[in-house]
């Protein structure tokens, strides 16, 4: 044997050489790999992954959802609605707890009113606050829930979580060294009737100086999931560190959409007030919220340990603090990733995305000028942009016309989300992944892979200077995509033709996207629910475009078709395996909108129903057509025609006016009645006649001054001036209205009440049956008045 034999391996001996094609998608795929890993890891560390809760030999100084939990589950054994005999038990246990742990709780009673317009309003409400005091204060850190729950849920989640959180963080804060600042803790009343116990603090100077005080806010919009820090004031760069030690769910995207939405917390009332602080919240499994299903089974206490770890940790960071240096503070853009907490100076967006403009102009230059892409292709790759776009408005929209045709009940979800929308959701992400992968096939006919990239890379690069521009808070998820997209133009474009990397470079826009977009997605799918899954599946796709550029068009005929078909059917049968699952039975009852009404003057009874929500029991009392009821009962403003049906007559509080006495003034007259009810009203709501030559010009009520004219805008009909006194008391309400001109006034008095007369029901409502958020479970009684 020679020596050239024995070096010379034997050829059947070595591995097999991967193919060319194989060598060429290996960089595609280890993108591919990289991003997902990014994407889950982001999503599931960052948003889904909840803590263990701790149990009660838990060290003193942590949080314990064990020992929290017991107060849980004394404050949300019924309900307890502001005025009720429930609402002064949880009350008493209040200050009962608080002088428990040393400290000296106060209870204030006062009238919190609402001058907006469309909710003018006013409660009795009794807020309770204790303090513990600084050992050198700079000011205070004011830590607020409210007490009360909706009158048909017993509020386990919204709000005796909240209410549980500070109860335990006072015991861990005494359990440890004392803060430098004072601390005030608020229990909020008539939060659910309308901020009351917000408004009257804020009236009455308890919030202190604006550049003296940081408010911590606690909320919830559901009964499960991971903290959200959904809302800041303003300074909201000096106030995000404190979130550093345990770190929520936080964008500050979260605020831009949330100034949209038409809700409000006790932090609205604070922050208009000129105070700055963070507002706190869970929302996973929104179906619960403001229901009887907010109960102590449907109650998390893994969130519960999350939302505690989250606000002890907050506040003994904010205690530490110089408060007025917060108010010297710049806003700031911040998110979480992954359980880490990043931010940088909001005076860096504008001048992040002007960067982006150069960088993509520069990464366009140098591409074309090497021949790498062509600019007309570009050019018209992305004025296609848009298709997927509206593809995935258009599977979000059908989506949940589909559901609601399949799923009838869905309809009663108030947020248009069900009890387990998640196999639903990831369908729908699937089916406009497909719309994506479409698109970018039919463009890879004629177009490279950095065509594409570089005409998604345009539209991220857009978004980013829009954002910026209108949404500083948003802007971020675009410009690190887009300067991403910039950058792997400019590194393939170096590369030569036939480079295995130059198209995997084209999709270097979904490495950070995969990090920021996604998880962003999945906190849409919770906060706006599947009646609004366009939007986070507008996110989807802004995300998918560019991953699946390099794999776009390398199928094509047959099949392209059949791969394509089987993606969508797997889409689909998350979709109809989703919705399969989430049927009606006790433990997920369906949400329907029944009350019962009763016109006072005629001795009339029925049974109304706003049409949301269904199921067969609620066809024993409503009919299929629909009528307008706002004449007699104005608070049903909204929809315009309500089902309706013939109801027994049964006693119920019904409401009275009295007119203790009438002055005459110049082209006016002051009136001073008495509103009350024969039985317990938990509100009472009078409405006046614009249509006249009378009107009311103004309403005292508690000293309190109110606007009159017409402060229901938008509302169709004669009844365009109202008011509302949430809990009156057993003796009634006295108020003084200012009635223009000598002429009659016709005015028209509600009486609501919890739940229906004795015998109104026909029978036991079942236990695959619950009352929607909205106008469910009550009684409503009207009469007629004339000044």
């Amino acid at each position: 044997m020679t020596l050239r034999e024995i070096a010379t391996p034997d050829p059947s001996t070595r591995p097999p050489a991967a193919s060319p094609a194989v060598r060429r998608r290996l960089p595609g795929l280890l993108l591919l790999a990289v991003v997902a890993l990014i994407a889950v890891t982001a999503t599931v560390t960052g948003t889904v992954s909840l803590p263990d809760p701790l149990p009660a030999d838990a060290s003193a100084k942590e949080f314990s959802a064990a020992r929290a939990y017991g107060h849980v589950e004394e404050i949300a054994r019924a309900p307890h609605p502001i005025g009720s005999a429930s609402h002064d038990r949880v009350r008493d246990r209040l200050m009962h707890e608080l002088t428990g742990l040393g400290l000296v709780p106060r209870t204030k009673e006062s009238v919190g009113v609402d001058r907006t317009p469309g909710h003018a309003m006013a409660a009795r409400v009794q807020n309770i606050q204790a303090t513990v005091r600084g050992t050198a204060p700079t000011g205070r850190v004011l830590v607020v829930a409210h007490y009360d729950s909706v009158e048909n849920g017993p509020g386990a989640t919204d709000d005796a979580h909240g209410v549980a959180v500070l109860l335990e963080t006072i015991r861990a804060l005494r359990a440890g060294p004392a803060p430098r600042n004072d601390i005030t803790f608020l229990f909020s009343d008539g939060e659910e009737a309308g901020l009351m116990g917000a408004r009257a603090f804020a009236a009455s100077g308890g919030p202190g100086g604006a550049d003296r005080t940081v408010v911590l806010n606690l909320e919830a919009r559901g009964t499960s999931g991971r903290t959200v820090m959904f809302e800041t004031g303003a300074h909201n760069g000096a106030l995000v560190p404190a979130l550093g030690d345990h770190v929520p769910v936080t964008t500050s995207l979260a605020y831009e959409v949330y100034r949209l939405l038409p809700n409000a917390t006790d932090f609205t009332v604070f922050r208009e007030a000129g105070l700055t602080g963070m507002n706190f919240a869970n929302i996973g499994t929104s179906a619960n919220y403001d229901t009887p299903q907010d109960n102590l089974a449907n109650s998390s206490r893994a969130t519960l340990q999350d939302k505690g770890s989250t606000v002890l940790a907050a506040t003994r960071q904010l205690a530490a603090a110089d408060i007025p240096a917060i108010a010297r503070g710049a806003d700031a853009t911040y998110f979480s990733l992954g359980g880490l907490l990043l931010r940088y100076p909001g005076g860096l967006v504008l001048p992040l995305a002007g960067l982006s403009v150069a960088a993509l102009a520069a990464a366009l230059y140098v591409a074309v000028r090497r021949r790498a892409v062509r600019g007309r292709s570009v050019a018209v790759a992305a004025t296609t942009v848009v298709v997927p776009l509206l593809a995935a408005a258009a599977v979000g929209w059908t989506g949940w016309q589909l559901m609601t045709f399949f799923r009838p009940h869905y309809t009663g979800f108030v947020f248009g989300d069900p009890y387990r929308p998640a196999l639903t959701a990831l369908g729908l992400a699937v089916l406009t992944a497909v719309a994506v992968w479409i698109w970018a096939s039919v463009l890879r006919r004629r177009r490279g892979a950095l065509e594409l990239g570089a005409a998604l890379t345009c539209w991220l690069t857009a978004l980013a200077v829009l954002t910026a521009v209108l949404v500083p808070g948003a802007s971020y998820l675009f410009v690190w995509p887009a300067l991403a997209g910039s950058a792997g133009l400019v590194l393939a474009a170096r590369l030569p033709d036939g480079s295995a990397w130059r198209d995997a470079l084209s999709a270097l826009a979904a490495v950070p996207g995969a990090a920021l977009l996604v998880p962003i997605a999945a906190l849409f799918f919770d906060a706006l629910g599947l009646v609004l899954a366009m939007v986070p599946l507008l996110v989807v796709a802004l995300f998918v475009a560019p991953l699946v550029a390099p794999f776009a068009g390398r199928l094509r005929g047959r099949a392209l078709v059949v791969w394509t078909s089987v993606a969508a059917l797997v889409g689909a049968a998350g979709c109809v395996a989703g919705v399969a699952r989430d049927g009606v039975d006790s433990r997920h009852p369906a949400h329907v909108s029944l009350l019962y009404v009763v016109d006072g003057d005629r001795n009339k009874a029925r049974w109304v129903s706003s049409g949301y929500g269904d199921h067969p029991w609620l066809e024993r009392y409503v009919g299929a057509g629909t009528t307008p009821v706002a004449v007699k009962f104005p608070y049903l403003k909204e929809p315009d025609d309500w089902r309706t049906g013939p109801a027994p007559l049964a006693d119920a509080p019904a409401p009275e006016l009295k007119v203790l006495s009438t002055r005459a003034g110049s082209g006016s007259r002051d009136v001073v009645v008495r509103l009350g009810s024969a039985g317990t009203a938990s509100q009472l709501m009078l409405y006046a006649d614009t249509t006249g030559s009378s009107g009311v010009q103004g309403l005292t009520v508690g000293g309190d001054k109110l606007p009159g004219g017409r402060n229901r805008p938008g509302v169709k009909g004669r009844w365009g001036w109202g008011f509302t006194y949430a809990a009156p008391p057993a003796e009634g309400v006295e108020l003084t209205l200012r009635v223009k001109g000598d002429g009659p006034l016709r005015l028209r008095l509600l009486a609501k009440s919890p739940g229906f007369p004795a015998g109104a029901l026909s029978g036991k409502r079942p236990a695959t049956v619950t009352w929607a958020s909205w106008d469910a479970g009550f009684t409503l009684v009207s009469r007629q008045f004339t000044l």
